[in-house]
């Protein structure tokens, strides 16, 4: 609870430094998410960053040159830096996702996860994110992803929400009806 308020602080003054300056914030998130992966993926890196021993000068040094690799600009190696001097560098991927959400809604984008059990075609991604933007309201980004012991059609996640159109969950929703009856 505690890490989570310490991202949600960081991450908020970002937002708001972003903001003030007129940045792009799509950019950010990008380089941001790029620069948390990067440090999630090399075991090596995360304990460098978790080392009491290790001076944080060093750790936001390391950071900012993998920061410049990835193309993020002085705002992401600033934020860096703030997190390096207070200590909170461990706090580097929960402020990285909160940071993508208050992006999101700043934007007025809302993510959705959509399962099928196979890759659908470009067709129907663009006909199910304008379908979903109009319902929503809002602009949709679509995380697509294939589950092959899915029987057929399709779950949606919005946030909280599942809408499952799945054949499993319609025939298993028959059967209760039936034996209801």
């Amino acid at each position: 609870m505690i890490n989570e308020a310490v991202a949600r602080r960081y991450a908020k003054g970002l937002l708001g430094a972003a903001l003030d300056r007129n940045e792009p914030l799509e950019p950010m998130v990008e380089k941001l998410t790029e620069l948390a992966a990067a440090v999630e993926s090399h075991s090596g890196l995360e304990l460098l960053l978790l080392n009491p021993a290790v001076e944080p000068d060093k750790k936001v040094a390391v950071l900012n040159e993998i920061a410049a690799t990835v193309g993020a600009g002085e705002m992401v190696q600033r934020f860096l830096t703030a997190l390096g001097q207070n200590e909170r560098l461990d706090h580097l991927r929960a402020a990285v996702k909160v940071f993508a959400a208050m992006a999101d809604d700043e934007l007025g984008v809302v993510n959705a996860e959509i399962t099928s059990p196979q890759p659908l075609d470009e067709a129907a991604v663009t006909d199910l994110e304008q379908k979903l933007a109009q319902a929503a309201g809002r602009a949709v980004r679509l995380d697509m992803k294939t589950d092959p012991d899915m029987l057929g059609g399709l779950t949606t996640r919005i946030g909280d929400v599942v809408y499952d159109g799945s054949l499993r969950h319609q025939l298993a929703q028959m059967r209760a009806r039936i034996t209801a009856n």
